[in-house]
């Protein structure tokens, strides 16, 4: 009787170290660098693919998601092309943020943020060569992809752009901490199913 008193305390032990979810969370949480880079191209994915059926079937939008050309020269902005590309970049960082979420797991607002941040990282990166080599070295500006950065060394600069440039950077961290949230939302819900199942 007391051998099995004893094997019932060992495994309510495991049990209660098993569910301790706040252990787990310090030891695992944090930033994912790997889960911000997949979140990353799973938003470029997105933002390409909603680019493409906007652009099949655009009719009177002049849709804006890149403001500067092949030429380096700056187009004249569309108030209307403008708010659908901050629309569409919101949307996609959305489900990057979620991606980010859900592969790692824990702290998912901090790594779907950070697949943003990754992102004007990279922006500001390809810009950069850009303004210091040519246009035709920025991969962004050839393909019609943001190029916030891309635009500061055009000498027909504007308000409008610079506001579209902030306000597509700004939609784009929003959309990925709150798609990180939701991510991580499945799996606190699987935390706390295994946790109420631990204590039955």
């Amino acid at each position: 009787m007391t051998q099995q008193r004893e094997v019932v305390r060992e495994r309510e032990a495991v049990g209660g170290a098993e569910t301790d979810m706040t252990t787990i969370k310090e030891r695992f949480g944090g930033a994912d660098v790997l889960a911000g880079l997949l979140g990353m191209f799973t938003a470029l994915g997105v933002l390409v693919f909603l680019g493409a059926l906007i652009a099949a079937g655009e009719g009177g939008i002049d849709y804006q998601l890149n403001q500067i050309d092949f030429n380096g020269n700056l187009q004249e902005v569309e108030v209307v092309g403008s708010i659908v590309a901050i629309a569409v970049i919101l949307v996609s960082f959305f489900v990057g943020g979620w991606a980010a979420g859900r592969i790692a797991r824990y702290d998912g607002a901090i790594n779907g943020l950070g697949a943003a941040l990754w992102f004007v990282l990279v922006v500001a990166a390809l810009g950069a060569v850009g303004a210091w080599v040519g246009q035709e070295y920025n991969a962004f500006a050839a393909v019609d992809l943001p190029n916030w950065f891309g635009q500061l060394g055009a000498d027909d600069i504007t308000l409008k752009s610079l506001a579209g440039a902030a306000a597509g950077i700004v939609a784009a961290l929003l959309g990925g901490y709150a798609g990180g949230m939701l991510g991580e939302q499945y799996h606190r819900d699987v935390d706390a199913a295994l946790t109420t199942e631990a204590r039955r």
